[in-house]
C-alpha cells in the first residue's frame, strides 16, 4: 500500500479521514485548511479548483481505500472570487448541506467559468511542473491520475489497452438516445462492433471517392470569398466561412445533402440553425454538476432521452437521417448510385436483436446508424471548421510562411494540374502547417481512459476504477518537448519520425483514436491549398494578435470571434 500512495502528487485541500470530519463546521474547516494547505491558497488565487474539479491530501493511503471507506465524501470545495476564499463544508448525509452546495457552486457558476477560461489550457502543466509527471487529483467523488510521461502513456495506450478500453464513464449518456450510440460513448464489445463496422468506411478507396464532393464546396467557400472582396474589401468571418465549409462537406459525405450554406442571398439555411444549436451548450451546466454530486442521476437523464446539446437540435438531425434513409429504401435506384458515409453504413445495416448479441463481430443496428451519423456532423463541422480557421489565422499572422506555402501549392498546380487525395498528401509543407496548428491550437483538451482492473506500469500501482487523464494540450505545449512552445514554427514537424506519437496527439491515440482522422486532414488540406491558391490572406483590423485565446465549450475554439481579409492573388 505504502508503494501505491507514491503515485499520489494531490494538490492540497480537505479530504474526510472519517464521518467526524465531515460535520466540521465552515469555520474549522477554513481553519484546517489554512493551517495543513498553505501552499494551495496561493492557487486557489488562479482558481485551479474551480473547474469542477475538487482536491485531496489522503495522507499517504491510497484513493482506492478512502474511497472504498468513505464512497460519498468531500470534506470542502475551495472556490475564488477576486482573491476571497469560500469553503464550504459538506456532510455527506446531510441533504440540506449538500443541496446548498449545489445553489452555492450555481451562484458562483459565471465566475468559475470565466476564470477557468484563463488558467484551463496552462492547468495541466502547471501542475505537473508542481508535482511531477504523474500527480492526482478529483472530479467531485472520482478519483483520478493525470500522467504526463510518455512512455506510461504509450502503455496505456496500446500494450495495455485491455485494461483501458473506454475513455470515461460519466457523461457518456447525456446525449440523447441516438447520440448515446456514438462511437465514443460505447465501450466493450458494441464498440469493436461499430469500430470494424464504419473503419472501412475510412479506407484510401473510399476517401478519394469523397474528394470531387470536397471540392465542390470548397469552390462555393472561394465564391463567397469573392462577394466579401466586392462587399467588403474581402473582409470575412473566419469561424463563419470555415464551419460553414466544413458543414457542408460532411453533409454532403453523409448524406449527399448538398447545402452550400456559404449563400448569403438566401436566408440563413435551417442546417446551420441547428448546427449552431448542437454546440450552443456548456460543461457549466446544473445538470452535469448533479450528474458529478449524484452518478446515479445521468441514468435518469439517459431513461428520459434528455440531451444536453442544443434543443431540438438533436431532433433535426434524426428527422434528417431518417428522412434520407426512407427516401433510399424506397428508390432502389437512388440507393444504388449513392456512396457516401450513411450509404457504407447502411449496407452493414442489422437487427436490434443481432447488435446486443456477443457473437456478431460486424454490423449496426437503425439507431447506432442514426446516432453515428449525427456524431460525424458534430465532429466535423466544429472541430473541422475551427482547424481549418486555426490555419488560416496563422498564414495571415505568418506571411512569409504563407507565401512559402504557396510557392509549394502553385508548384504542385502547375505540374499536375488539380488537387486530388494523392496530390495534396504529396505537399509536405502543406502538411508541416496543418500539423503545427494541430498542436498549436489542439481541438482537445484533455484524453482520457479508465482503469478497467488494476495494473502495474513502471513501477506505479494504477487502482481499477480510477480514470486516466491524457493532458493532450499540456502535452502539446509543454517546454520540455518543444522549444518556444507558443510559437507558430512548422519546421518542427519537418521528420514526423522524430515527434512523439504520445506528445502530439490531436486525434488521440492507440485503438481509440479518432476513426476519421484522415478524412478531417484530407477535407482540410484540399480546403486550404484550393484556397490559398486563389486568396492571400492578411489579419484584418480588429484581428487579435497571436497565440489567440481559447475557450472550451463543448469544443475548444477562440475565445473571440475574429476577422480575416482575403485578396485575389490575380489582382496584386
Amino acid at each position: 500500500m505504502e508503494q501505491e500512495s507514491d503515485i499520489w502528487g494531490f494538490e492540497l485541500s480537505l479530504m474526510s479521514r472519517g464521518k467526524n470530519a465531515l460535520t466540521d463546521n465552515r469555520a474549522s474547516a477554513e481553519s484546517r485548511l489554512q493551517s495543513s494547505a498553505p501552499e494551495a491558497m496561493d492557487l486557489t488565487d488562479h482558481a485551479y479548483s474551480n473547474n469542477i474539479l475538487l482536491f485531496g491530501n489522503i495522507e499517504r493511503t491510497s484513493v482506492l481505500e478512502s474511497i472504498t471507506k468513505h464512497p460519498v465524501v468531500l470534506t470542502c470545495s475551495l472556490s475564488t472570487t477576486t482573491r476571497h476564499q469560500h469553503i464550504v463544508a459538506i456532510d455527506a448525509l446531510d441533504t440540506n448541506d449538500i443541496l446548498n452546495y449545489i445553489n452555492y457552486r450555481l451562484l458562483l457558476q459565471k465566475v468559475t467559468h470565466d476564470l477557468y477560461l484563463q488558467t484551463g489550457f496552462q492547468y495541466d502543466n502547471m501542475m505537473k511542473k508542481k508535482h511531477g509527471p504523474i500527480w492526482g487529483s478529483y472530479t467531485f467523488l472520482n478519483p483520478s491520475i493525470t500522467i504526463h510521461d510518455p512512455d506510461m502513456l504509450r502503455q496505456i495506450f496500446i500494450k495495455e489497452f485491455h485494461a483501458f478500453p473506454a475513455r470515461q464513464r460519466q457523461l457518456i449518456k447525456l446525449n440523447g438516445k441516438e447520440l448515446n450510440e456514438g462511437l465514443t460513448a460505447v465501450e466493450g464489445h458494441q464498440w469493436k462492433r461499430i469500430r470494424c463496422t464504419l473503419t472501412p468506411t475510412f479506407s484510401t478507396s473510399k476517401l478519394r471517392q469523397l474528394v470531387y464532393i470536397m471540392d465542390r464546396c470548397v469552390n462555393n467557400a472561394a465564391a463567397a470569398l469573392d462577394r466579401r472582396i466586392e462587399s467588403s474589401e474581402g473582409v470575412f468571418h473566419a469561424k463563419k466561412i470555415f464551419s460553414r465549409l466544413s458543414l457542408d462537406i460532411i453533409c454532403s459525405s453523409v448524406f449527399s445533402t448538398e447545402v452550400n450554406s456559404q449563400d448569403d442571398s438566401v436566408q440563413e439555411p435551417e442546417i446551420v440553425k441547428q448546427a449552431n444549436k448542437l454546440f450552443s451548450g456548456t460543461f457549466f451546466s446544473p445538470l452535469i454538476i448533479l450528474c458529478f454530486l449524484f452518478p446515479p442521476f445521468e441514468k435518469v437523464i439517459a431513461y428520459f432521452n434528455i440531451s444536453l446539446f442544443g434543443k431540438g437540435a438533436v431532433q433535426y438531425f434524426k428527422a434528417l437521417s431518417h428522412h434520407v434513409i426512407n427516401s433510399r429504401e424506397s428508390d432502389s435506384e437512388i440507393k444504388s448510385k449513392r456512396m457516401d458515409l450513411m450509404q457504407l453504413m447502411l449496407n452493414g445495416e442489422i437487427s436490434e436483436e443481432k447488435a446486443k448479441s456477443k457473437t456478431v463481430e460486424k454490423g449496426m443496428d437503425r439507431n447506432e446508424i442514426i446516432g453515428n451519423s449525427i456524431f460525424m456532423i458534430l465532429a466535423g463541422y466544429e472541430n473541422t471548421g475551427n482547424t481549418m480557421s486555426f490555419v488560416a489565422y496563422n498564414m495571415a499572422q505568418h506571411p512569409e510562411i504563407q507565401r512559402k506555402l504557396q510557392k509549394e501549392i502553385d508548384e504542385t498546380y502547375e505540374k499536375r494540374g488539380k488537387f486530388d487525395y494523392n496530390i495534396v498528401n504529396e505537399m509536405k509543407y502543406l502538411e508541416m502547417c496543418v500539423n503545427e496548428t494541430l498542436r498549436l491550437y489542439n481541438p482537445i483538451i484533455r484524453n482520457a481512459r479508465i482503469c478497467d482492473k488494476q495494473v502495474t506500469i513502471n513501477g506505479f500501482t494504477i487502482p481499477k476504477g480510477v480514470q486516466i487523464n491524457v493532458p493532450t494540450f499540456g502535452l502539446s505545449h509543454d517546454p520540455d518537448y518543444w522549444d518556444e512552445p507558443e510559437l507558430f514554427k512548422p519546421d518542427r514537424m519537418e521528420d514526423m519520425s522524430q515527434i512523439d506519437s504520445m506528445v502530439y496527439q490531436p486525434f488521440g491515440g492507440g485503438p481509440r483514436n479518432c476513426i476519421a482522422m484522415r478524412f478531417a486532414l484530407m477535407e482540410v488540406k484540399i480546403s486550404i491549398a484550393k484556397l490559398l491558391h486563389q486568396f492571400n490572406l492578411e489579419p484584418a483590423e480588429d484581428t487579435p494578435k497571436p497565440p489567440l485565446k481559447l475557450e472550451f465549450g463543448v469544443s475548444v475554439r477562440a475565445a473571440v470571434n475574429y476577422n480575416l481579409r482575403a485578396i485575389r492573388r490575380n489582382q496584386e
